[in-house]
């Protein structure tokens, strides 16, 4: 909430102090068990727990994903997101973790260690976007709103590299789920992979969040967001946490600064 008026500098500040005195963490939720080392984090685990964050969200994406199919996932944060994939998707699926944040992908290489399901997921240090190449990344304390835009607060600017889906995945390769949280990179990312949402075919599905403000702090915009993902011929609906339902788009709550889309092609 304060990041969304403009206070994240202060959140992160607060962070760096009270981090230290957390310490790390382990906590079990779902079966898995997820071990964090900031403030930010835990308050994260702390939602998850208490079963009122994206518990609709995380249904539809298990729901989704079948035995065997192949999962991309852009902005993995802990990686809670990813053990669900890679458990779903079972030993002969596979699960494509892009993650930019250097901070963050031992952690989620640790999480997917400890919980047995690392062998059957590749995380990739890299930032989804429409070219190949190297951009300014701005880290925030806890990792969530880590961006290649520069959000409110962010603690630290880095370069990392960063490329287009097409031009790294194998072209043999069949994608069934897809999903970007990339704080305001979606538009991006999506342009970045038309080959392979292309060749995906029937029953193709996408979750993205949509946040207007980093949207247009990335020179795009929810409108092009909704329309780059109807271009692929998928059917756009939001998820509305506070019903367990998805429902139409021109019903979108964004008081809490973004929703999460759930975006689905027939067949």
């Amino acid at each position: 909430m304060l990041r969304g008026v403009g206070l994240g500098s202060m959140v992160d500040r607060i962070g760096s102090r009270i981090a230290p005195s957390v310490g790390t963490f382990d906590v079990e939720i779902d079966g898995f068990r997820l071990h964090g080392d900031h403030i930010g984090q835990l308050y994260y685990v702390r939602e998850l727990l208490e079963g009122d964050r994206e518990a609709t969200f995380i249904a539809l994406l298990k729901s989704s994903i079948g035995v065997g199919m192949t999962v991309v996932e852009a902005g993995a944060h802990m990686g809670y997101v990813t053990l669900q994939a890679a458990r779903a998707v079972g030993p002969s699926g596979r699960v494509f973790a892009f993650e930019a944040s250097p901070r963050a992908v031992p952690l989620i290489e640790r999480n997917l260690t400890v919980n047995g399901l690392n062998e059957h997921v590749t995380v990739v240090p890299l930032a989804l976007a429409d070219v190949t190449g190297r951009h300014a990344f701005f880290l925030s304390g806890g990792g969530d709103t880590s961006s290649l835009h520069e959000p409110e607060g962010a603690s630290e600017r880095i370069e990392v590299t960063m490329t287009a889906l097409d031009d790294w995945l194998d072209p043999t390769v069949r994608v069934a789920v897809v999903k970007l949280d990339i704080e305001g990179g979606e538009v991006a990312a999506l342009r970045g992979m038309r080959e392979t949402l292309s060749r995906a075919g029937p029953g193709l599905v996408v979750f993205a969040e949509c946040n207007p403000s980093m949207l247009e702090r990335s020179g795009s915009s929810t409108s092009e967001l909704v329309e780059i993902l109807q271009g692929n011929g998928l059917d756009v609906r939001w998820i509305d946490e506070s019903r367990g339902s998805t429902r139409p788009l021109d019903e979108a709550d964004l008081s809490h600064g973004y929703v999460n889309l759930y975006c689905r092609r027939s067949g």
